[in-house]
């Protein structure tokens, strides 16, 4: 009886340890399970060795989503392409720095202004990871996507690894190309020609030549050292050192007047500095009061012309009746003028004078 309520307590407690940890499951893994997910997908031209389904999708070091998927672009769209394909799960709400109302229209938006996608890995664990940030896209990066993509595609960018390994393999291509044989043959081409120039040298006429230019020089040297120790020399450097004190010296006596024509120029500075301050101060209203003044000068002369010429437009005919009368006058008085250069006396006589006979009568 003991035994058989023992079994029963222990398949009670496995039953209930079982529901409870079904029920942690549902509680914990719930949010997993209802959470909204938004599906996009890259394409990689290169190994994606060391992804795998659930590794982290990042922006900028924030996890914005899983790897869903890892396939081949023939199998999907049954098309010929050796392209990888990776579906990605994006957390709903990410905002990749973009504004919009959904977060299909933000990843759009970002696409546009430049997100790409890359392949990463954790330090030198060769564990793999997905990048994504904005960058240009360089020409050898499109791939040719000849199918409608079931998803928002993002577009890829050759991963650092990959780079280098075009790079390491562009360097190998390039010494491949050179040619060691040839350059070998060159050098020693080159070593032969020395060697017969180093024979046809003539080593005696050159140490000759050599040992000549250093007697010269011990001459040189041995006569600079007299002149050097010579007393016009001596001479020349106490004068130099007696001026280089006198300049000493008359630079320390002028510190005390320098100072005080920078002292006198800062006050003038800041004296033309008030003064200029006062200026700006007093002349704007006298300027504005002088601009009013001139503008009601200007309506007064404009308003006196206009009178004048409705005067004058008024009296045209009487003006040029006394225009004609002074041009008349003008013409009667000018030949008045004349005719009194020629006849003085017709000044105070109505008629000329007669002539008078002075020659005497025999």
């Amino acid at each position: 009886m003991t035994q058989k309520t023992n079994f029963f307590k222990l398949g009670l407690f496995i039953i209930i340890a079982f529901s409870l940890g079904t029920v942690f499951l549902i509680i914990f893994g719930a949010g997993k399970f209802f959470k909204q997910e938004l599906l996009a997908e890259t394409c990689f031209n290169e190994s994606v060795q060391g992804l795998s389904i659930g590794s982290e999708v990042k922006y900028k070091g924030i996890k914005i989503g899983t790897v869903k998927s890892i396939t081949s672009a023939a199998r999907v769209y049954q098309t010929k392409s050796d392209y990888v394909l990776v579906i990605i799960a994006l957390e709903n709400g990410i905002s990749l720095g973009q504004t919009g109302n959904s977060s299909t229209i933000r990843i759009r938006n970002a696409i546009k202004d430049g997100l790409v996608i890359r392949l990463s890995f954790k330090g030198l664990t060769g564990v793999a990871y997905l990048e994504t940030d904005y960058s240009v896209q360089n020409p050898d990066d499109v791939l040719d996507i000849s199918w409608s993509p079931n998803n928002i595609y993002i577009p890829s960018q050759q991963s650092n690894i990959k780079q280098l390994g075009d790079t390491l393999n562009l360097i190998l291509d390039n010494l491949a190309d050179i040619n060691l044989k040839g350059i070998t043959t060159d050098i020693d081409l080159l070593l032969q020609t020395l060697n017969q120039k180093i024979n046809t040298i003539d080593m005696e006429k050159i140490s000759g030549l050599t040992a000549s230019l250093l007697t010269e020089l011990k001459d040189t040297n041995q006569k600079i050292s007299k002149i050097i120790g010579s007393d016009k020399v001596k001479h020349l450097l106490d004068d130099a050192q007696a001026s280089f004190s006198e300049l000493r010296t008359i630079v320390e006596s002028s510190k005390i007047p320098l100072n005080q024509a920078l002292n006198d120029f800062q006050k003038a500075a800041g004296s033309t500095k008030n003064m200029t301050r006062d200026l700006e101060t007093r002349l704007p209203p006298k300027i504005d009061s002088l601009s009013s003044n001139l503008d009601q000068l200007m309506q007064n002369l404009a308003g006196t012309s206009e009178q004048v010429e409705n005067i004058i437009w008024l009296n045209s005919d009487k003006i040029k009746l006394i225009i004609d009368n002074l041009e008349t006058t003008s013409e009667n008085l000018k030949q008045m003028s004349h005719d009194l250069k020629q006849y003085p006396g017709r000044l105070l006589f109505e008629k000329p004078p007669q002539k008078i006979n002075t020659e005497k009568k025999n």
